[in-house]
């Protein structure tokens, strides 16, 4: 059966955009069968950030005219620009109704806002078979507005197969109403392992990834360097990202007089970073398992610093890092710790590759979603 990837952000550039958009791209590549529908905003990212190489055949951009307007207006992050970006849904929409509403039957995989334009398709057309990617062990953190989050548990209520980031994942898409028949668990996560590897010349860096917001705990992150910055002055410190917390972190940068000594902001060459990094922390509240920026600087080497929540003890453990509990103190003397023992960090950054590799390869991901397309399709 032909299959139609869907993967749709015009907000941000995470982890399971990195994921999805570099096995859908090669999976479009390679098969004639398969095509990627992606908006054009995100795919332009996907390219500056190496994600993408820009060249990959069967992939649909869909120009999105309402947040160039925006842009043009001077709207960024201000609520008359988040509506107007929103409008772009309404034409993707109209524009995969009109593609796919006389088309032979198709499998549909869609991913993040993939599945709201899908949904006047998929109510003129049953007949197609639509799997959805759920990315959060919390649907209500992975939706955001409150007002959106029925319409998701609708469009999950009538698509064919449920792909499941976690148990946890599982487990709350069913004491939604979900049906558990419909739900397969994915086996984590892929990195490109030839993509994200260890530089020869490798520094005492210490890194923070992911999207600005509470989950993430940037804040945390930099509570914990102020300690680490006054035993060891040497260390560098990144935190990398972006979202709606960038002003409050900007403030503790000032407060606690860190300017200077954290390099805070979006990186496009994040591969670059993350190869001559000695320890990476993940501090996420809820669960640090699959981090895609937590698997990516394993893939690179790191020793991994991570709060001891959810399933992270099955990529951090005593062979691959230390996990310690969320506060600055304990953050602090692990960190400090790696840095003053350059031998164990290497030792720890090599097994967290080897479990990447063995564990997190992009074959068994893709024998997953071969099971779940066939699952989906009969």
């Amino acid at each position: 059966m032909r299959r139609t990837c869907v993967l749709i952000n015009n907000t941000s550039l995470g982890g399971a955009e990195r994921r999805f958009s570099h096995l859908f791209t090669r999976m479009a590549d390679a098969d004639p069968g398969v095509n990627l529908v992606i908006n054009a905003g995100l795919w332009k990212r996907l390219v500056e950030t190496g994600v993408a190489t820009g060249h990959e055949r069967r992939v649909w951009k869909l120009a999105e005219p309402c947040g160039r307007l925006a842009e043009w207006i001077g709207f960024r992050r201000s609520e008359p620009a988040f509506f107007l970006r929103k409008l772009d849904y309404l034409l993707f929409a109209c524009l995969l109704l009109v593609r796919y509403a006389l088309a032979r039957r198709r499998l549909f995989h869609l991913v993040l806002g993939g599945a709201y334009i899908a949904l006047p398709l998929m109510a003129l057309r049953p007949d197609h078979r639509v799997v959805v990617s759920v990315v959060s062990a919390d649907l209500t953190l992975m939706v955001g507005a409150p007002w959106a989050l029925p319409i998701y548990r609708h469009i999950l209520r009538r698509c064919t197969g449920i792909d499941a980031l976690t148990e946890a994942a599982r487990a709350d898409l069913m004491r939604r109403g979900i049906s558990g028949d419909v739900i397969l668990v994915s086996p984590g996560s892929t990195v490109d392992p030839d993509r994200f590897q260890p530089a020869p010349d490798r520094q005492a860096w210490v890194v923070f990834a992911g999207r600005l917001v509470d989950e993430k705990n940037p804040l945390l992150f930099l509570e914990a360097v102020l300690a680490v910055h006054r035993a060891e002055p040497t260390g560098r410190f990144f935190l990398l990202g972006e979202g709606p917390l960038r002003s409050q972190v900007e403030q503790a940068l000032d407060r606690l007089q860190l300017r200077g000594v954290v390099e805070a902001g979006f990186r496009q060459d994040l591969a670059s970073v993350l190869g001559k990094t000695r320890v990476f922390v993940s501090l996420q509240r809820q669960d640090n398992y699959p981090s895609q920026s937590l698997l990516e600087a394993m893939a690179c080497g790191a020793a991994a610093v991570a709060t001891d929540v959810g399933l992270t003890w099955k990529l951090v453990d005593e062979a691959t890092g230390i996990r310690v509990k969320p506060n600055p103190a304990d953050i602090a003397e692990a960190v400090i710790g790696l840095l003053r023992d350059p031998q164990r960090c290497d030792r720890l950054g090599q097994a967290a590759r080897r479990r990447v590799q063995e564990a997190h390869s992009e074959d068994r991901y893709r024998a997953y979603l071969d099971e779940l397309y066939a699952k989906v399709a009969t």
